[in-house]
């Protein structure tokens, strides 16, 4: 069997060229048994729809991957350019909807330390005299409109 080393990468819908990172074996293979499980989102028609993938392929030199909805019945064949993997190991930097999904899975608001950085001319306690001043006064503003 020959080894997938290169994968042709043509223009998505929006006629731009993503350089598209795929997930390996050592022996720089492609490695299709790792995307089977994972999750991942496809944009269709404006719609957002979350999908589990259950096989994958190389087809003419692409890589195509067996998804079916994670809510709803079917499958369907897809290119991989076209479904946003969050948990992909291809070791790519993650744009997008991936991107933004990662980041607030690891945010974690604690006031004090978003406040107390050593970089910031305003005391904790003085920024939130600051918004409560704002807020009431915006709410002054508001119920003199309504009289």
């Amino acid at each position: 069997m020959k080894l997938q080393k290169n994968l042709v990468n043509t223009p998505g819908a929006d006629g731009a060229i993503t350089p598209i990172n795929y997930m390996r074996k050592a022996d720089g293979s492609i490695d299709l048994a790792a995307y089977k499980g994972l999750q991942g989102e496809i944009t269709q028609n404006n719609l957002n729809i979350h999908v589990k993938i259950k096989d994958a392929r190389v087809r003419y030199g692409h890589l195509d991957l067996c998804v079916t909805p994670v809510a709803g019945s079917g499958t369907v064949w897809i290119e991989r350019k076209n479904i946003v993997i969050p948990d992909d190991k291809s070791g790519k930097k993650k744009t997008g909807t991936a991107a933004r999904l990662e980041q607030m899975s690891k945010v974690t608001l604690d006031t004090d330390d978003v406040f107390n950085d050593a970089k910031s001319p305003i005391s904790a306690d003085a920024l939130r005299a600051m918004i409560k001043a704002l807020v009431m006064e915006n709410s002054a503003t508001e119920s003199r409109k309504q009289n």
